[in-house]
């Protein structure tokens, strides 16, 4: 057994909260891209889903920030947010593929940290309450510092995606990898509102090439170009990363794209060729 699914979708809290506010055929059309992920979820039956997710400020603050931080809980609560119009949900853990993922990123030379306790908010519940909606599937969140500098650089996440990837391919299950966040955004800033379509199609093209040179390249100040929130794909490069390891390549397949302006972001979603499935 080995890596049976790989998908990267948009995590905005709107998508739930208020998703009526956006235009009915981008709404539609994101929608309809989020099912197809959950069907190929449903289709490839992953024993556990290692979710690379981004951090909110319900977890990290003043007294611990990391990196990457891996939840090694045997269940998660959430979402934080009682106005996000996601049912409040108990998700169970995976704690012994927790550790083992702790011990091959260590071995990648790279110090994650940990936490038994940690709380979901919309960056991982959003995503979840579209493709796994009976909740039902154990998971490992591993949250990325997209908040605060020094965030990890692009490089720096391609080589935690090649961490999840070889530890899928000797877990002996049958292991899913999403990748939330993005795109272009910039949330509670000066640009609050501002989308680069620009931008974001640009990185869906690389990502779907399986560019890992290109997506490499993408420094702080490339992605901050794009809006703070545009940090949050440095989830989107690690998940590359991991199929790389696997596969040898990358490529994925662009399932939706729509710049929701009363959303305030860039929404992507796409789901990238396994050993076991391809994209056509």
């Amino acid at each position: 057994m080995s890596l049976v699914f790989a998908a990267a979708m948009g995590h905005a809290p709107g998508i739930t909260a208020w998703a009526d506010a956006a235009p009915a055929p981008q709404k539609e059309a994101l929608y309809t891209g989020f099912d197809e992920l959950a069907r190929e979820l449903r289709a490839a039956r992953p024993d556990a889903l290692i979710v690379l997710t981004s951090e909110h400020w319900a977890n990290f603050f003043l007294d611990h920030a990391s990196a990457f931080c891996v939840g090694r809980g045997a269940h998660f609560d959430g979402p934080v947010e009682p106005w996000l119009k996601v049912e409040r949900a108990r998700i169970p853990g995976a704690p012994a593929l927790a550790a083992a993922l702790i011990d091959d990123i260590i071995a990648a030379d790279m110090d994650p940290s940990f936490s038994d306790e940690m709380m979901l908010d919309h960056g991982t519940m959003v995503p979840l309450h579209f493709v796994t909606p009976a909740m039902d599937v154990p998971i490992v969140p591993v949250m990325i510092n997209t908040l605060m500098a020094p965030q990890p650089s692009a490089r720096r996440c391609l080589t935690l995606g090649r961490a999840v990837g070889r530890l899928a391919a000797r877990s002996g299950q049958r292991i899913g990898v999403l990748a939330t966040g993005g795109m272009s955004h910039d949330p509670g800033e000066v640009r609050h509102g501002w989308i680069d379509s620009d931008f974001d199609r640009r990185f869906l093209a690389e990502m779907a090439a399986g560019d890992l040179d290109a997506l490499a390249r993408y420094s702080t100040d490339a992605l901050m170009a794009a809006g703070a929130g545009a940090m949050e794909l440095l989830a989107w490069i690690a998940l590359a990363g991991a199929v790389a390891q696997v596969t040898g390549a990358a490529r994925g397949r662009v399932m939706a794209y729509e710049p929701v302006q009363p959303w305030a972001t860039g929404i992507g979603a796409m789901i990238l060729a396994t050993e076991q499935a391809g994209v056509a």
